[in-house]
């Protein structure tokens, strides 16, 4: 290998541009809890790090990589030990790393998804939905049937682990409910509200009763649910080929942010996915 790993020991000491996303002590225990995932050069002046998306072991991360002349061996080498622990993807999230073109291109990286936001002014709704929908709590017991649910509702790349929908769920300032009708989930939504600032995290239908109004009832009650908790205004991103919510929200007086970004990826394994 050309490159060695990066231990919690040489992190601690490695030299940090002014914009990376670590401190030494948080890269240490990155690449502590991540062994073999992140590669830095023997002069300790290149390195790289990975991670895993969403907790998620089938999808991994480039998390940062720095400037110089090794870069392009040093992706390929992470890349190489993400496939070796069947990783079929690799992602780059948002960041100042998707400003750098040429970088993208010698990574092999491509847009696999689009982000946009959608914004509304005030939590107020006027429109009543009247279908039967119980709307509940999330109790922990319910986790299997929501990632469940998730399968038929988002594309694979945005399903949730168990790992990261109990950090989800545990964060502060969150809340889940869940939409039944007949003792059965048709649906779930998750918001998080800080001080007067809402945002509607995620807002899932099963697949075979969407169109029926049980996202819009779920939509006008976490609404009602953030300005009862003192949100004055509320956020949202989707993805840009996500019409069928778009139309929802902006039913709801939603419109459309400024705020796009580009998901890059590239295929370490076949492309095909579960649906």
């Amino acid at each position: 290998m050309p490159f060695e790993s990066l231990t919690p020991e040489r992190a601690a000491r490695l030299r940090l541009p002014f914009v990376s996303r670590f401190t030494r002590s948080t890269l240490a225990g990155h690449v502590r809890d991540n062994p073999g995932l992140a590669f830095v050069t023997d002069d300790d002046r290149q390195y790289v790090v990975a991670g895993w998306w969403r907790r998620r072991t089938e999808i991994g991360e480039l998390l940062e990589v720095s400037a110089g002349n090794r870069r392009r061996e040093l992706v390929g080498t992470v890349f190489s030990a993400l496939a070796a622990r069947g990783a079929r993807l690799v992602v780059l999230d948002f960041g100042f790393d998707t400003r750098d073109r040429s970088f993208l291109t010698e990574a092999g990286l491509e847009v696999i998804d689009r982000i946009v936001e959608y914004v509304r002014p005030s939590c107020s709704v006027s429109k009543c939905v009247t279908v039967p929908l119980y709307i509940r709590p999330y109790r922990p017991e319910d986790r299997a049937a929501v990632l469940g649910l998730e399968r038929h509702s988002f594309p694979w790349l945005w399903w949730n682990s168990i790992d990261e929908w109990e950090a989800y769920v545990a964060t502060p300032g969150v809340s889940v409910v869940l939409g039944e009708n007949d003792g059965q989930l048709l649906g779930y939504a998750g918001y998080t509200v800080r001080r007067r600032e809402g945002h509607l995290d995620r807002l899932a239908v099963r697949q075979d009763v969407q169109g029926r109004g049980f996202g819009a009832a779920l939509l006008v009650e976490v609404l009602g649910r953030m300005e009862r908790a003192g949100a004055q205004r509320v956020a949202l991103t989707t993805q840009e080929d996500n019409h069928r919510s778009q139309r929802l929200y902006e039913r709801y007086g939603f419109h459309r942010g400024q705020w796009v970004y580009e998901i890059y990826g590239k295929w370490l394994a076949s492309p095909e996915v579960p649906h």
